[in-house]
């Protein structure tokens, strides 16, 4: 009985996180698309930026739509499902910020934290933890890729600190999220 009433507390907790995330996530997607606006009125961004943006933040809320509807189901596979889609995606668009906005420069590295608070609402260790690897290895390529396509932007030795520094912040933050849920000992 004990384990049931778990279980179903369990299915509660997902429904209700994953749809608060897809409407923080909606919340994200107004304040980007807020930030192309102003960036493009003042003529910091060319139009090939702006469309690769809107581009970008139309996937975005296309599969957080997806996600969004899969939370109010009741099967908890779609849910789990949707909530790593979900990271990937987050992962995937702070790597295109890093590089579009040249790479070890780039202001767009605080975005790595949104997938890992995303995945870190499923209160699973391994989870978290493979989520910092992916974002780790992301934002690696994309400053590395950015630093040797536009070679002299900047020093080698900067690139290599800003990437040590970075990723340590990623795996800190990761840390963060499961001492704040909690997690001690491995996931069940």
């Amino acid at each position: 009985m004990a384990k049931l009433k778990r279980k179903s507390e369990k299915q509660t907790y997902d429904n209700i996180s994953l749809t608060r995330v897809t409407r923080t996530i909606f919340l994200f997607t107004i304040i980007f698309m807020l930030s192309i606006i102003v960036f493009d009125s003042g003529n910091l961004l060319t139009r090939e930026s702006v469309i690769d943006r809107a581009s970008l933040i139309f996937i975005l809320i296309v599969v957080n739509t997806l996600a969004w509807y899969a939370a109010h189901e009741k099967n908890i596979n779609s849910k789990l499902a949707f909530t790593a889609i979900l990271t990937i995606l987050l992962i995937i668009f702070a790597g295109f910020m890093t590089y579009w906005e040249r790479g070890m420069a780039s202001t767009s590295t605080i975005l790595y934290v949104l997938p890992i608070l995303t995945i870190g609402t499923l209160k699973n260790r391994h989870a978290i933890i493979a989520t910092s690897i992916l974002a780790s290895a992301t934002y690696l390529f994309a400053t590395v890729k950015y630093f040797n396509t536009n070679f002299n932007e900047g020093f080698r030795i900067q690139l290599w600190g800003s990437n040590l520094l970075y990723i340590g912040t990623i795996f800190t933050a990761a840390w963060l999220v499961m001492v704040v849920a909690d997690l001690r000992h491995d996931s069940e």
